[in-house]
């Protein structure tokens, strides 16, 4: 690889690096229902028990907050470093940047199989500077953690696909169950794998027992772990959007377009741009026939797969991330269309002249297509990050809130906080309890969803022992005259912008 080459992809990992940093000490400050659920299952582990198979939450009502959940690779982890250092979110963070260094390192190990001098340079900035990979390198979420093992699985799969060596079937299958069990949704990569080795070795793939073995390794304990998970949902109805929301396709996908429409505008919004678009389809366009087009294709095929399967939730504008599957099949496609274009230009300036014009030509038609290219991918990811910095420049109003109104309250009793809609649009169940406000102010208690807004409701919870209603405003703004009645019969011990607190002992 040339010099120029190297320390262009030195210079673009120091880029990363430089804008994921200065979110590393930032503490858990906006209305991040995963963060706070993570943030707390690993405070609960330091704080009441290490038995890493009983993950809890703190909006756990009268129960002792077991969940169904992701197996809890991150949070466990979190929580090691709580018992030596003391609770701090930088440790989650930092946990996470460590995963994305990870990450970065699988992605230029597995694009350097495929690409080299210019080509991998730009597969390499496409995906470190995508927004999607930027925003979960330092997020309390276990997305971050779930892209390292995926991309490493995809990395010892292309080695295994091409050596078939022992050691890299054991990798793949290993970092794929790592994977699925970090994010269920991560087990659509199978697809993936699947349509390869159809595609290499025809209808035999089908029959050859390795294969099988390989599924088996990489599905059996994410099979295992759910289905225990699973038995922690039915004692306690705790879950983190698995059993307590529907997520899958109806009949309405084929009737409203609002499903296709919403994962096409993620897709593009947060994972291609216009430039990397362009870019891609001519990528396929070149080269249909290459076998990094191809498997970028099948990977991204199985990702769509999912993404429709579970349009119900994929579709949605907060679900935007799950959309992070595409990047590193989109970065491939992206670093062979660049690849591509430069090949192209080489055999048009042959075509003009070998002389000095024609060279003139090649240089100025390089420079400005590869130069628009480049601006229209690295100006909107730029901009995407610039969005994000502000976004997290200044803690949410809830938070500041949280902050002032905890010496209020009195240690040990439950709450009563405001969640989410107990349903969507179309009537399906949605996974409301929102973890916030427990984390913020170190509460355990129960969450009220808007449509069971009402005081029978609220003295029900009175009942089940919550001391304290936390009501956001624009929760109840949601029940016409839900706050005046609130008001008319409990006594406000204070509020600030976005919150009131009642006292629900009178």
């Amino acid at each position: 690889m040339p010099a120029q080459h190297k320390i262009l992809l030195l210079f673009i990992l120091a880029a990363a690096i430089a804008v994921r940093l200065p979110d590393v000490v930032r503490p858990i400050d906006h209305s991040s229902w995963r963060e706070a659920d993570v943030g707390s299952i690993a405070r609960n582990y330091a704080t009441e028990s290490m038995n890493p198979i009983y993950p809890r939450i703190d909006w756990r009502g009268g129960t002792e907050g077991y969940v169904e959940s992701e197996f809890p690779i991150f949070p466990y982890l979190i929580a090691l470093s709580y018992k030596v250092f003391g609770i701090n979110d930088f440790f989650g963070r930092i946990w996470a940047f460590c995963f994305s260094l990870a990450t970065i390192w699988f992605f230029f190990c597995l694009s350097r199989r495929f690409f080299d001098g210019i080509g991998l340079v730009a597969t390499f900035a496409f995906f470190v500077l995508n927004p999607l990979i930027v925003e979960f390198s330092t997020a309390i979420q276990p997305e971050g953690v779930m892209i390292c093992f995926y991309v490493a699985a995809a990395y010892f799969f292309e080695k295994w696909f091409d050596s078939r060596g022992k050691k890299d079937f054991i990798l793949a299958s290993i970092f794929t169950a790592f994977a699925i069990l970090a994010k269920s949704s991560a087990a659509h990569i199978g697809l993936f794998f699947g349509l390869a080795l159809i595609h290499r070795d025809g209808l035999e793939a089908i029959r050859k027992p390795k294969n099988w073995i390989f599924a088996i390794i990489s599905l059996l304990p994410g099979l295992l772990w759910f289905l225990y998970a699973k038995s922690l949902y039915k004692p306690y109805g705790n879950s983190l959007g698995i059993s307590n929301e529907y997520h899958w396709i109806g009949p309405d996908f084929f009737t409203n377009s609002y499903f296709i429409k919403g994962i096409l505008h993620s897709e593009y919004t947060y994972v291609w741009g216009i430039g990397g678009l362009l870019v891609g389809i001519y990528a396929v366009i070149r080269g249909f026939r290459e076998l990094v087009v191809i498997h970028s294709l099948f990977w991204l095929l199985s990702c769509f797969v999912f993404y429709i399967v579970a349009s119900r939730t994929t579709a949605d504008e907060w679900a935007y991330y799950y959309h992070i599957f595409s990047v590193p099949a989109a970065s491939l496609l992206f670093g062979f269309g660049i690849t591509k274009l430069i090949q192209d230009l080489n055999v048009f300036q042959k075509k003009v002249s070998d002389g000095f014009r024609g060279s003139l030509i090649h240089r100025i038609l390089t420079i400005s297509i590869i130069g628009i290219c480049a601006a229209a991918v690295f100006i909107f990811q730029a901009s995407q990050i610039k969005e994000l910095f502000r976004e997290r420049a200044e803690p949410d109003v809830n938070y500041v809130c949280a902050t002032r109104i905890k010496p209020f309250l009195d240690k040990g009793n439950k709450i009563l906080a405001s969640g989410g809609r107990c349903f969507d649009a179309n009537g399906f169940m949605t996974a409301y309890n929102a973890s916030y406000m427990f984390y913020w102010i170190d509460r355990k208690g129960f969450n009220i969803c808007y449509e069971e807004q009402s005081i029978e409701k609220v003295l029900d919870f009175r009942e089940k022992g919550a001391r304290y209603f936390i009501a956001e405003k624009k929760a109840l703004d949601n029940k016409t005259g839900f706050e005046d009645a609130l008001r008319k019969r409990f006594n406000v011990v204070t509020e600030c912008d976005g919150i009131i607190v009642f006292d629900l002992s009178n």
